[in-house]
């Protein structure tokens, strides 16, 4: 059974329709992935809560989505962030976060046995997923503490994918996120990069630039989404483009990059070929991004199982 921890925050989605909803980068790749794998995979989604009415909901509804809680810690005097969205005309998101009193920003205190660490160095995950999100909500010794079990975690046999979610609110300064990402990238097997990320913590650039910039993480599989301009998949020196068909009518970007996120991987893990890889990925983001909210219903399954039911048919 593959193992797979997905680390970071899930927040209470403030929505006008007054329904009860939880998002989160991590979080929503979790979901989508895990719904995409069934049976095949234990997904562990690793974050803190608190011990009121909106936590104990939250953790009801993660175990409905049948993510394994095993780290889950629990804070007394903290509970769930929030965040509400705004969208534009163009459905593209401008969030509004409400962070201060967050159990998980409080998550390593919280876990003072060092378990989610020390499972992270004894690998008892086959991959780690997180994002500049799961970093940047920790101040500097705690991101270091993290990376060093990670880099551990590799170390020992794991596989780190590393997604580069950029919230400039959450950083001191660009150099600090500069720093950090960079950090990130040299310990990843797979970087899932958006321009729109890169261009707020480098700087902008030309597509050439962009890519070249990544030809220096040679260890990683490298996956640059450019919005509505081709994807481009980067294994070792080979470069690939595959285009991106538009969608009628966007309602709401939120999880798209979590949800094609989770579809590369899931294609990923079952070794598909590349070109299927991506195809399971924009579709899943094409669907989600027709719904409002980060967690939506979805009806795009795995091409990796179809081709599978083919050979033992």
């Amino acid at each position: 059974m593959i193992k797979i921890a997905f680390f970071g925050e899930a927040m209470h989605e403030l929505s006008t329709n007054q329904e009860l909803n939880f998002g989160g980068d991590t979080y929503n790749t979790a979901v989508y992935f895990k719904r995409l794998m069934g049976e095949q995979v234990h997904v562990y989604f690793i974050s803190a809560i608190g011990s009121d009415e909106l936590s104990k909901q939250a953790k009801a509804r993660w175990q409905q989505q049948a993510l394994k809680l095993d780290f889950l810690q629990y804070a007394t005097n903290h509970t769930l962030g929030a965040y509400g969205i705004t969208l534009d005309a163009n459905g593209e998101r401008v969030f509004h976060y409400d962070r201060k009193n967050s159990a998980a920003r409080e998550y390593f205190k919280l876990d003072s046995q060092h378990q989610f660490l020390t499972a992270l160095q004894q690998q008892q995950f086959d991959y780690l997923y997180f994002s500049a999100i799961s970093l940047a909500i920790y101040d500097d010794p705690t991101k270091q503490l993290l990376m060093t079990a990670i880099a551990q975690f590799k170390q020992a046999g794991g596989i780190v994918i590393f997604d580069s979610n950029y919230r400039q609110v959450l950083w001191q300064s660009n150099m600090q996120a500069h720093y950090w990402f960079r950090q990130a990238f040299l310990v990843a097997d797979i970087i899932f990069v958006t321009n729109d990320d890169h261009f707020g913590v480098f700087g902008d650039c030309e597509q050439q630039q962009l890519v070249d910039f990544y030809r220096a993480y040679p260890q990683a599989l490298r996956v640059i989404k450019q919005g509505l301009d081709d994807t481009i998949v980067l294994q070792q020196q080979t470069i690939n483009y595959y285009p991106v068909t538009a969608v009628a009518k966007v309602i709401d970007t939120t999880a798209a990059g979590d949800a094609f996120a989770a579809g590369f991987l899931a294609e990923q893990i079952l070794a598909s070929p590349c070109a299927i890889v991506v195809q399971t990925a924009q579709q899943l983001a094409a669907q989600v991004i027709t719904a409002a909210g980060a967690i939506v219903a979805t009806t795009v399954t795995l091409k990796a199982s179809k081709q599978q039911e083919l050979n033992n048919a």
